[in-house]
């Protein structure tokens, strides 16, 4: 059984080796990042037969990278006996091991592109030189900042790191407002890089006006050919301070080939900014659930109440019925197709046909009921809502009303179907009608909708 441990600045070393790979270029294998967010992402490694394990998230929110090793198979398995689940939810990236992942388990992890966490790569070269014309802005604030400001750029050493720390206070000090466990995380941070850059490879720049650091930054390397930007403060009445330590820093890192300035957190001037220095590389990052909890996902977005005991029936008893459509490895739209026998003669009853919010209007609930009752079976359904009457009609379905007068009506639920319908045909206005010989006051004038193979 795994063991994990808190990630520790004794441990931070060893277990640099182990991440540092040519082909890894995300930030969040550099063990600077996992380090120094440890307390705010609970960020733990576990070790067992020759793979590094990394979780963050806690118990509530736990979550795993993919196992670093040769086998990708045997550690997924080992996440599995750890978490007793069958598919532990992991955080997966572009480049190494992504596509061996995708040919081994894309059948049963849909991945969800994750923005906000996003890579931005630049080619060095770009981001020192500056040149042509997408770059003539940036040049123009250079020269604006130099024309106001008698200015030095200069590497940091061990003399000056209480001028450094003098100004991340300051500038944490101005922000006081929105200061919070994020930021107080972030200026521990910068202490213990300060503290350890020996230890940590950490290289750092800073811009000096009349000796007085206004801003500075901090970074270490991901691989031989990446490094990282974790760290660029300036002070607010040097805003265009940031341009130039960008650009001067770069000057600096000619050992390296990319430099990666992390993500933008979703906050869109953050974006705006990265966007604006014309990232070589957007590396994507995904959030890899099973199909199943994305598709109890999407059916919870619509449908979910306050009591959860018919939802965790319906897929604790039914969800071989589940029915769903993909496009480009997205789940995009849901039902279920519950077998019935009507009038003695077996149909498929539609329900719970939704689409995720992110790709509505597209058509795609249609697409997905267009393919069902491919085996001849008629379909048949019972709209929640009198207005979606004329949407199904539009799908070559045809209306009928089921009475207390008809005694020929009989709808009868088959298999794991009978039990769920059953159970709730009193709470849940759509299987009411299920029992007409035992309880014809159900039907009630009932609409259904039906569409013949």
């Amino acid at each position: 059984m795994l063991e994990f441990k808190p990630i520790t600045l004794e441990k931070a070393k060893e277990l640099k080796k182990k991440l540092f790979s040519p082909t890894r270029f995300s930030c969040e294998t550099n063990i600077v990042n996992l380090l120094v967010w440890q307390k705010m992402y609970d960020n733990m490694y576990a070790e067992d037969e020759g793979m590094l394990f990394i979780k963050s998230g806690g118990i509530e929110k736990e979550t795993f990278r993919l196992p670093f090793g040769e086998n990708i198979k045997r550690g997924i398995e080992k996440l599995c006996e750890y978490t007793g689940e069958e598919h532990p939810k992991l955080w997966v990236q572009q480049g190494e091991r992504f596509e061996d992942f995708k040919l081994q388990f894309g059948e049963e992890y849909e991945l969800i592109p994750e923005r906000d966490a996003f890579d931005y790569i630049y080619l060095q070269e770009d981001l020192a030189n500056l040149s042509g014309k997408k770059y003539h802005s940036k040049r123009n604030h250079i020269s604006a900042f130099s024309k106001q400001y008698d200015w030095k750029f200069k590497e940091i050493t061990a003399q000056d790191i209480p001028k450094v720390l003098e100004c991340a206070n300051e500038w944490y000090a101005s922000n006081k407002e929105r200061f919070d466990k994020y930021m107080e995380c972030e200026k521990q941070g910068i202490e213990l890089m300060l503290s350890n850059m020996e230890l940590l490879d950490i290289k750092g720049g800073a811009i000096y006006i009349d000796e007085k650091i206004v801003a500075f930054t901090l970074g270490s390397p991901i691989n031989c050919e990446t490094f990282d930007i974790h760290i660029e403060k300036a002070l607010p009445e040097y805003a265009t301070a940031y341009t130039v330590i960008n650009r001067e820093f770069a000057k600096i890192l000619t050992d390296y080939k990319y430099i990666n300035r992390e993500d933008d957190l979703g906050l869109e001037g953050l974006r705006k900014a990265k966007l604006s220095y014309k990232p070589y590389i957007l590396l994507k990052k995904y959030a890899a659930v099973s199909k199943a909890e994305r598709i109890k996902q999407i059916y919870h977005e619509a449908f979910g109440e306050e009591d959860n005991s018919f939802e965790d029936d319906l897929f604790n008893t039914c969800f071989e019925y589940c029915r769903y459509l993909e496009k480009d490895g997205r789940i995009v739209s849901v039902c279920f197709e519950f077998p019935c026998v009507l009038n003695g003669s077996p149909v498929k009853y539609i329900f719970a046909v939704t689409t995720a919010k992110e790709f509505r209007s597209n058509g795609y609930a249609k697409e997905l009921i267009e393919s069902l009752g491919k085996n001849g079976e008629t379909l048949i359904l019972r709209p929640v809502d009198s207005s979606l009457v004329q949407y199904y009609k539009s799908l070559g379905f045809c209306e009928f009303k089921a009475t207390n007068q008809q005694s020929d009506f009989s709808l009868e639920p088959v298999g794991a179907f009978k039990e769920l319908a059953q159970k709730y045909a009193d709470d849940k206005g759509e299987f009411t009608a299920m029992y007409k010989s035992e309880n014809p006051q159900n039907l009630n004038n009932l609409t259904f909708l039906y569409s013949l193979p």
